[in-house]
């Protein structure tokens, strides 16, 4: 199932690529004077720029481009490249905050939400046993500054230990040398401390899609493939065969819990595929947090119009010297049909038949 998608996707790539791009929000960022850019020899072009206020590493190909900002340990976009564009900026699937930047400050709960792509430790019910609240997130995993390095065409962020967890977060992003596919290796060391339960957890907020899906396993192990995991209920949710689908409820947060490893966002121009591709293990081999769940979507209800396609891995005992890991996988896809139903039928045709 991880690479199928591979030649669908990319016999769209060639006609539509381009065309997809010129029509998408660009992000807001400035190249620092001077970058010198360099391009390897696999094709990908690694320049160091300024995004708001920090700086930030941009990886590029012909046909996309990533920006990862270690002064908050997160990827703020993921896009396609815009060839056309005086500042060749990308077109960010991504959500950001539209205050982002170094001024910006936490709400009212200590959180700085600015967008993205992050980790923290799963699941969210034992942070109050192991941090002593149940908000905001543990610090050393989201919002506080990874070292970066740059090793050969890929970008590796390693954070401090979490006092907490006394684990450490290295997360190594790499893009395709060709295609508008990138791929993230997360990695939860265990440095220091008595041993702990946990999980990876991936969180990336999209741009609020016009509808987003969950391709679920041949047989799920909840009621109609999910749980709700808040108290209002998901807006316009609907279950097509394995296509578990809903939209943004614009006055409530709603999360949704699956047992899906694959999300699918279809946005106004393209769409993006995220891929769980650990491996698949046995029912009843491995536990997974909020009893079962691989996979989450939620949708905010507010003035900040986004979706979190979230992914995880089944919990597991650290103790000293170990380690769990997850490699996800991101894949953009310029849209093809004007129904979101069609359009995710369309993605995931082989798993469907």
């Amino acid at each position: 199932m991880k690479t199928k998608y591979r030649g669908i996707i990319y016999s769209i790539l060639s006609a539509a690529i381009f065309s997809a791009a010129m029509i998408a929000p660009s992000v807001a960022q400035q190249p620092i004077a001077n970058p010198q850019p360099q391009k390897r020899m696999s094709g990908i072009t690694v320049t160091h720029i300024n995004f708001h206020g920090w700086d930030a590493i941009m990886l590029r190909n012909q046909a996309a481009e990533i920006t990862i900002v270690p002064s908050i340990g997160r990827v703020m976009s993921f896009g396609f490249a815009n060839e056309n564009s005086a500042d060749e900026t990308a077109q960010n699937v991504f959500w950001n905050n539209p205050a982002v930047g170094t001024a910006q400050k936490p709400d009212i709960e200590g959180w700085t939400n600015y967008g993205g792509d992050k980790v923290w430790p799963a699941p969210q019910s034992d942070w109050p046993k192991n941090a002593g609240n149940a908000w905001p997130p543990p610090k050393a995993f989201d919002a506080m500054p990874y070292m970066a390095s740059v090793e050969g065409d890929q970008v590796q962020l390693l954070s401090t230990v979490s006092p907490i967890y006394g684990i450490r977060v290295r997360r190594t992003i790499a893009l395709d040398p060709q295609n508008p596919v990138m791929t993230i290796k997360t990695t939860y060391e265990k440095v220091q401390g008595a041993p702990v339960s946990v999980a990876v957890w991936s969180i990336t907020q999209v741009v609020a899609p016009e509808r987003a899906f969950i391709l679920l396993p041949q047989q799920s192990g909840f009621p109609h493939g999910y749980v709700n995991m808040l108290p209002a209920q998901p807006k316009d949710i609907k279950t097509d065969g394995r296509l578990l689908s809903l939209v943004r409820d614009p006055q409530k947060n709603t999360m949704i819990g699956s047992d899906g490893d694959t999300l699918l966002s279809v946005e106004q121009n393209s769409d993006l595929l995220i891929e769980n591709k650990a491996p698949v293990l046995p029912l009843g081999k491995a536990e997974w947090p909020d009893h079962g769940v691989h996979s989450k979507i939620f949708t905010s209800g507010n003035d900040l119009k986004y979706m979190e396609l979230e992914i995880f891995t089944p919990l597991s005992l650290l103790k000293l010297g170990d380690s769990i890991s997850m490699e996800s996988s991101y894949t953009l896809i310029p849209r093809a049909e004007h129904d979101p139903m069609r359009e995710a039928k369309k993605v995931f045709a082989s798993d469907l038949k």
